[in-house]
């Protein structure tokens, strides 16, 4: 393969996708407080329902969950994107396709790639590669169009 035609890489853990989950615990964080306050000054069953929910909510939101994403992205010379981790790489499924975010489906679960785990290069090169994207057919020959062809 050549390298103007494919790549590989080891996916980094994204800053961005941090500072989003810092955030939205802080925002769980002020749920709480603030249903909490309204069950305390003026208790109703609705109320107390609410705090509970919120609580229920922080507690997930501060769960020992996966670690950062990790593994190996490949783009290949004919658009074929793969995931994987170690040498388990499978074919990708574009879910979401945005400015600073790719979604890819694997056999693992969903995987969110994010702009700042890959260089500036590589990000545009995987962009392409999920918005023009090609599939094969059936009998193995590869179609022109997809899903994603603009």
């Amino acid at each position: 393969m050549p390298e103007a035609a494919s790549f590989r890489v080891d996916l980094l853990a994204s800053r961005r996708a941090g500072r989003l989950r810092a955030v939205a615990r802080l925002l769980t964080v002020a749920a709480v407080v603030t249903c909490g306050l309204a069950a305390l000054l003026a208790p109703s069953a609705l109320r107390v329902g609410a705090m509970l929910v919120s609580l229920g909510v922080l507690l997930f939101a501060f769960r020992p969950g996966r670690a950062a994403a990790g593994g190996r992205l490949t783009v290949e010379a004919d658009g074929t994107v793969r995931a994987g981790i170690a040498d388990a790489d499978d074919v990708a499924v574009v879910r979401y396709c945005a400015r600073h975010l790719v979604c890819l489906q694997t056999t693992g679960g969903l995987l969110a790639v994010w702009s700042d785990s890959l260089s500036h290069t590589q990000w545009r090169r995987l962009l392409v590669a999920c918005r023009w994207q090609h599939r094969r057919s059936a009998d193995g020959r590869q179609t022109l169009s997809g899903l994603r062809t603009k």
